[in-house]
Formats: structure tokens, C-alpha cells, sequence
């Protein structure tokens, strides 16, 4: 495994050869990064991890600490069965997406949009405008088209065509959106003007004016800034300033938060979780194997809290890091597989599969003091939808979950 120490710190003013790998590649126009980040309104749960720091941390939720009712907030209509994501609650809609999309108000009532097209990322931004990744036939080698939506009755208001597949991680920033590919490029697109810029990674993460990027071939987590002067007018897109390397297994999105980077992978041989500097690159702990599939922390202050699948999928724990020291501070064994962990307050909540025999035949929510480890309740369901849960939205005191063909509130 190639060592995560391993960085090479590249000025603003590199220039790679034109035929060299990692060179900045201009898709179409002359086009600024402009990097501009910003902080989710309360009451919101925008993005699938939250906010465009990927931290899956609301600080305005108070999810509840007894145990909870449920109600299933809305079925959603055969378009967007099955949807594979957390659901997005933005100002004034909810919004489930997988296999299609569909959109309600969100105090209730019809679907006021329905996508049929294969819509595998959606956020929205902080003017509450949507932002997706549409396939049109639902393969992952479909061409992309990122497609926006207006912000009070979600008509569509552009198609981008974008000449790339396999759509992996999007984070919606202030005026620019960031879509990385299974193949290892990154795109960033203007949601106004249609122009973009390409650079290489797969999984990216917006804060204070940096782009990181996990997964870029080779080079492993790449961060990137806004270029300045004549290299602005120069270059097309951000320019690099350090890469850390690669880690053990496929990454899933970094998460950014107090100066650190910290993200899972899963790797049949096992993942890993892992942190890094976010100013320089250097690692600053050795990689934690965990288990065979290791989602990226929810982060607050100096700890994280990660959910783990186990060798046989069946079942999972759910572990806190000391972010400082990479040492486990608790962890819990569950009889089901731990998939999506979310914070807010005190209160930290996990989603993950039942199964039975290699199948899927519900899902689970649990919620634990994150300081303890203390469980505090836990709401199961069997049933007979083949879709899995998406991870929980904290949204005010209540967690909403998708799974199968309805969205459920836990209040």
C-alpha cells in the first residue's frame, strides 16, 4: 500500500507539461474557480452529508434522546423508488432521489416534480436551487447531464451536458457545483453560465475557499485553491497545492472539519479510516483498519463516528475516534449492517440493513450519547421493499429516513 506520507507540495505558479498526467484540462470555455462555500440554513438538510464540508454534522438539530414515533412522511411515487441517498430537506421541499426523482412540499402533499431519468447525485444550494446528475436510461455509462431546477416550484432551468460517466461524489458550493467520476475526474461546473473546468479526483470537499479531492489516480487526496493574477487568466480552473497520496481501498467522500481531512474506504481486505493534514497533506496518523467497509466519520470538534460492515455483511459496528490520536474512544457491535452516521448535539444516529441469509429484509436507526456510547433507542422495520435505507437527516428534533418506497420522520 502506497504510503499516505508520501505528498508533493506544487506551487501556483507549476505548469505540468502538456502531455504530463494531472494537467489542468479545459472542457469548455475559459473558467474561473471561484471556491465559494457556505453554511446550510437551519431546519435544512441540503446535501447527503450535510454541508459541503461533507461533515454530516448539523449543528442546529436536536434529534430526539427517547424513544421516538414514526410516521411515514410521504410514499414516494415509482419514479424515485428505491432511493439510495439520505433525503435532501431543503427550504421549502423534500426531495428523494435513486433510480429517479421526486419532490414534495415540506409541509406535506402531492409531488410537485417527478424525474424518470436515473438521477444517482442531487443537492441543493444555498439560494435553494437543485442541482442533479441525470442518466437518461439509468446506466452508470449514460452521459451526464447536470440539471438544474428553480428554487420556488423546481422547473428546470438548465441542462449541462457534461462528456463523462460513472458520476461518484457532488457537492453543490455558493456558485459553482463539483462532480467527480468514477474515473478519476473532477469536474466543477458554473450552475449559470454552463462552463466548467476538469481536474483529477473522485470524491470532493468544499471549505474556506479550498477544493479537496479523494480518489484522484495516483495521487490519492488532492487539494486545490483559487489561482491569483496572470496565472487567473491564464489557466482554466483551481490550482493544485499538494497531494497526500493514496490509501488502502476505494474511498468514500472526505469529510473536512478543524484542519483535518478524514475519510473511510472499503476494500474486500478490509477498510480503513484514516486523517490528514488539511494545510499540507502530511498524514497524521496511520490508518485504522476496521472492518471490510468503512464509511467516512461524522465529524464534530476532535472526534468522529463511523459505521463499519463487517466480513459477511450481516452485521457492523458503529466506533468513535479521537481525531487527534486516530485511538477508538467507544465502539458498539450491531446485529445489522451499519451504513450512514449523522450528529447533531449530543445525539449521534445510525442507519444500516437488516438481512437475512444475504438478503435484505429491513432496516434499522439507532441513536447513542456520542460522548458514551450509551444507546439510547433503536427503531427497526421489516419489509419487503428490496430498496436499503439511505442515511438519516437531522432536520430540527426529528431524524428522516428513506427506505424502499416511503420516507419515515422519527420524532
Amino acid at each position: 500500500m502506497p504510503s499516505i506520507t508520501r505528498r508533493r507540495l506544487l506551487g501556483g505558479a507549476v505548469v505540468l507539461g502538456g502531455g504530463a498526467y494531472g494537467t489542468y484540462r479545459l472542457s469548455r470555455g475559459p473558467a474561473d474557480a471561484t471556491l465559494s462555500t457556505w453554511t446550510p440554513a437551519p431546519g435544512t438538510w441540503p446535501l447527503r452529508r450535510y454541508d459541503p464540508a461533507n461533515t454530516a454534522h448539523n449543528p442546529n438539530a436536536s434529534p430526539p434522546r427517547e424513544r421516538p414515533s414514526r410516521r411515514e412522511l410521504v410514499s414516494v411515487e415509482s419514479a424515485a423508488r428505491y432511493p439510495s441517498r439520505p433525503p435532501l430537506i431543503g427550504p421549502d421541499h423534500v426531495v428523494v432521489y435513486g433510480s429517479g426523482l421526486t419532490a414534495y412540499p415540506r409541509d406535506g402533499g402531492a409531488a410537485v416534480r417527478t424525474v424518470a431519468a436515473a438521477t444517482p447525485r442531487a443537492g441543493f444550494g444555498p439560494d435553494g436551487r437543485l442541482h442533479t446528475v441525470s442518466l437518461e436510461s439509468g446506466n452508470a455509462t449514460d452521459p451526464v447531464a447536470v440539471v438544474g431546477y428553480g428554487a420556488d416550484d423546481l422547473r428546470e432551468t438548465s441542462r449541462i451536458p457534461i462528456d463523462t460517466d460513472h458520476p461518484r461524489g457532488l457537492v453543490v458550493g455558493e456558485r459553482e457545483m463539483y462532480l467527480g467520476t468514477e474515473s478519476g475526474d473532477l469536474y466543477g461546473v458554473d450552475v449559470d453560465g454552463g462552463r466548467h473546468w476538469r481536474v483529477d479526483g473522485t470524491m470532493p470537499a468544499l471549505v474556506d475557499g479550498r477544493l479537496y479531492a479523494a480518489g484522484a489516480p495516483l495521487d490519492g487526496t488532492v487539494a486545490y485553491g483559487e489561482r491569483t493574477g496572470l496565472d487567473r487568466r491564464l489557466e482554466p480552473g483551481p490550482a493544485r497545492r499538494w497531494s497526500a497520496g493514496p490509501i488502502s481501498g476505494f474511498v468514500n467522500a472526505p469529510a473536512v472539519a478543524d484542519g483535518r481531512i478524514v475519510q473511510g474506504t472499503y476494500a474486500e481486505g478490509g477498510g480503513v479510516v484514516a486523517a490528514i493534514d488539511a494545510s499540507t497533506g502530511d498524514s497524521l496518523w496511520d490508518p485504522r483498519p476496521l472492518g471490510r467497509t468503512v464509511s467516512t466519520p461524522a465529524v464534530v470538534g476532535d472526534r468522529g463516528y463511523t459505521a463499519v460492515g463487517t466480513d459477511d455483511g450481516g452485521a457492523g459496528l458503529v466506533v468513535a475516534l479521537d481525531l487527534e490520536t486516530g485511538e477508538t474512544v467507544w465502539r458498539d457491535a450491531v446485529e445489522w449492517r451499519a451504513i450512514a452516521p449523522a450528529v447533531a448535539g449530543d445525539t449521534l444516529v445510525v442507519a444500516g440493513e437488516v438481512r437475512a441469509d444475504g438478503e435484505r429484509v429491513g432496516w434499522a436507526v439507532r441513536a447513542y450519547d456520542r460522548h458514551t456510547g450509551d444507546r439510547l433507542w433503536t427503531h427497526s422495520e421489516e419489509t419487503g421493499d428490496p430498496g436499503g435505507p439511505g442515511g438519516p437527516a437531522l432536520v430540527g428534533d426529528r431524524v428522516v429516513i428513506a427506505s424502499g418506497t416511503s420516507v419515515s420522520e422519527l420524532a
